[in-house]
C-alpha cells in the first residue's frame, strides 16, 4: 500500500515531470517515479504474460555461445528464426503501458544480444559477401522500416517540430518523413537538411519563418476563392524548404520525404509524391499544394525542374490541394512504396484531438465519453457518405464528397504522439505564432515525445541496426542506440 508521504512524493514528481525542460531530466523523474510505484521491479523480471522471458533468456545465451564458437551460419539461421517467432512479441503495447522509463530489461537485454550478433556477422569471415548480403536484404525486407507521418493541423503543426527534435536527439528520427498539409510543410523544411544544418536549427530557432498567414481583403478574397494571401504562404516556404526537387533532397540528406496531396477534380486519385514517384517535382510547390487548405488557401498547380533545370508545370491539367483531405496518414501507400512496417504519427489535426485526448483516462465517465465520441464519429461517416451520395447531380457532390473522405481516414498509427488536448489551442488555429510562441509549441511536442522515446527506441531498434549494416554490409555498422 503507498503511504500517505508516497502519494505527496509521487504528485511532487509528476508535477517536476510535466516541468521538465530536457530529456535528461524527464527520464531522471520517471526512473524516480518508476521506483516509487513498482513499475522499476516489474521491469527487472522477466516473467509476463505478453512474452516468454525464459526463452529470450535462453536465446540470448546461444547466441553468445555460437559466435562465442564461430559458427556463423548457425547463428544465422537461429537469428532468422528467432526474430520471426518472436518480435511481435516484443512490440506488445502492454510491455510499454506499465514503466514511464522503458519496457522489461530482458526485452532490451535481448534486441542487445541481437544487435551484437549481426554486427558480428557482418564483420565475419564465416560468411561470404553474398551471404551477407542476402541475410541483411532478407531480415531487412521481413521486419520493415519505420516512419514518421506530420499531420496536417494550420498553425497547431509546429508543433511537429519538437517531435521532430526530440527524436532526431535521440538518434531515432526516421529516414522515411510523410507529411500532410501543415505537416508536410514541416516534413519538407526537415528532408531538405542534413544533420549538420538540423543541429543549427535548433540552435537557433530564428531561422524559421512563421509569417505564413494574412488575410486578403473582401475583393481580393471574392476574386481568388480564398481567404488568405497565397504569396505570403509562398515565401514562408520558399525560406524554410529552398528550391530543392525530391530527387535531390534524397540525395542531399538520405531522407526519404513523402508529401500527400489531393486532388480538387472529382475522379482524380490522391498522390503521395517522393523521390521515387515524382524524382523532379519540387518539394516547395508539393508542400503549399498539400497545405491549401480549403477556402483558406486557392488550389495549387505543381511543378518541377526539366533537364535543363528550368521550372516547369507538373500535371499542368491538374490542380491540388490539402493532403489531408484525402490522405492525412497514407500508411497503406507508404507500406508498398517504402517498405514501413512501423508508423509514428504526430498527430495536430484540431477535429481529431479532442478524440485522441480521451484516449488513456481511466474511470466511468472517460469511457463514456470514448463510446460517446466513437458513436458521434461513425455516424458523422455515414451521414457524409449518404449526402455524397445523393449530392451526385449536384454542385454540392465535391464537397459532400471531400466531408466523406475526411471522416473515413484512420487518424492513428502504432505509436501516437500528440499535444495535451486543451480548447484554448484553437484560438492559434489559424495565427501566425510569436518567437516565444514557436519556442513553446517545439517545447510542448518534445514533452509529448518523451514518454514514447523508450517505446520508439525497442520497436524501432532492429530496423535501425539492418539500416546502418545494409549501408556498410562488409563491416561492423555504429550500434544502435
Amino acid at each position: 500500500m503507498t503511504s500517505r508521504t508516497d502519494k505527496t512524493r509521487l504528485s511532487s514528481l509528476h508535477t517536476a515531470l510535466e516541468a521538465a525542460t530536457t530529456y535528461s531530466g524527464w527520464r531522471q523523474v520517471a526512473a524516480e517515479i518508476d521506483t516509487l510505484t513498482g513499475a522499476a521491479a516489474w521491469r527487472a523480471e522477466d516473467d509476463s504474460p505478453h512474452l516468454d522471458g525464459r526463452r529470450l533468456r535462453t536465446e540470448i545465451g546461444e547466441m553468445a555461445a555460437l559466435e562465442s564458437a564461430g559458427q556463423a551460419q548457425a547463428l544465422a539461421r537461429l537469428l532468422q528464426r528467432s526474430l520471426h517467432e518472436v518480435i511481435g512479441d516484443l512490440t506488445h503495447s502492454a510491455l510499454y503501458a506499465v514503466a514511464l522509463s522503458g519496457t522489461k530489461h530482458v526485452v532490451s537485454d535481448y534486441l542487445t544480444a541481437v544487435e551484437g550478433a549481426i554486427r558480428w556477422l557482418a564483420a565475419t569471415p564465416g560468411l561470404s559477401h553474398a551471404e551477407k548480403r542476402a541475410l541483411v536484404a532478407q531480415s531487412d525486407h521481413v521486419h520493415g522500416r519505420p516512419a514518421l507521418l506530420l499531420s496536417g493541423g494550420a498553425t497547431l503543426g509546429f508543433y511537429h517540430l519538437g517531435v521532430v527534435k526530440a527524436l532526431w536527439s535521440e538518434g531515432l528520427l526516421p529516414e522515411v518523413l510523410c507529411g500532410a498539409s501543415m505537416g508536410a510543410m514541416i516534413a519538407a523544411g526537415i528532408a531538405t537538411r542534413t544533420d549538420g544544418e538540423l543541429s543549427e536549427l535548433w540552435e537557433d530557432t530564428r531561422q524559421i519563418r512563421r509569417m505564413g498567414i494574412r488575410f486578403a481583403g473582401f475583393a481580393r478574397a471574392r476574386a481568388q476563392g480564398a481567404l488568405l494571401e497565397p504569396e505570403v504562404i509562398e515565401d514562408t516556404v520558399r525560406h524554410n524548404v529552398g528550391r530543392w526537387t525530391f530527387r535531390q533532397a534524397h540525395e542531399k540528406t538520405g531522407r526519404v520525404l513523402n508529401i500527400s496531396v489531393s486532388p480538387t477534380r472529382v475522379g482524380q486519385s490522391p498522390r503521395l509524391l517522393s523521390h521515387v514517384t515524382a524524382p523532379d517535382a519540387l518539394i516547395g510547390q508539393a508542400a503549399l499544394a498539400s497545405g491549401a487548405i480549403p477556402v483558406a488557401f486557392p488550389p495549387v498547380t505543381l511543378r518541377a525542374l526539366d533537364a535543363g533545370g528550368q521550372e516547369v508545370p507538373y500535371l499542368p491539367d491538374e490542380t491540388w490541394m490539402d493532403g489531408s483531405m484525402h490522405g492525412d496518414l497514407p500508411k497503406m501507400r507508404l507500406a508498398r512504396l517504402h517498405n514501413v512496417n512501423r508508423f509514428i504519427v504526430s498527430q495536430t489535426n484540431p477535429h481529431v484531438l479532442p478524440f485522441l485526448g480521451l484516449r488513456g483516462r481511466r474511470g466511468l465517465l472517460p469511457r463514456a465519453a470514448r463510446l460517446l465520441a466513437r458513436s458521434a464519429w461513425s455516424q458523422s461517416q455515414q451521414a457524409f457518405q449518404v449526402a455524397a451520395k445523393l449530392s451526385e447531380p449536384t454542385p454540392l457532390h465535391g464537397w459532400a464528397d471531400l466531408a466523406a473522405h475526411v471522416t473515413r481516414q484512420d487518424w492513428s498509427g502504432d505509436i501516437d504522439i500528440h499535444p495535451r488536448f486543451r480548447w484554448s489551442l484553437y484560438r492559434r488555429v489559424f495565427a501566425n505564432p510569436s518567437a516565444s510562441e514557436l519556442e513553446l509549441f517545439i517545447l510542448d511536442g518534445e514533452r509529448a515525445t518523451w514518454p514514447r522515446v523508450e517505446t520508439i527506441r525497442q520497436h524501432t531498434r532492429l530496423s535501425r541496426i539492418l539500416q546502418a549494416t545494409r549501408s556498410q554490409p562488409s563491416a561492423a555498422p555504429t550500434a544502435a542506440k
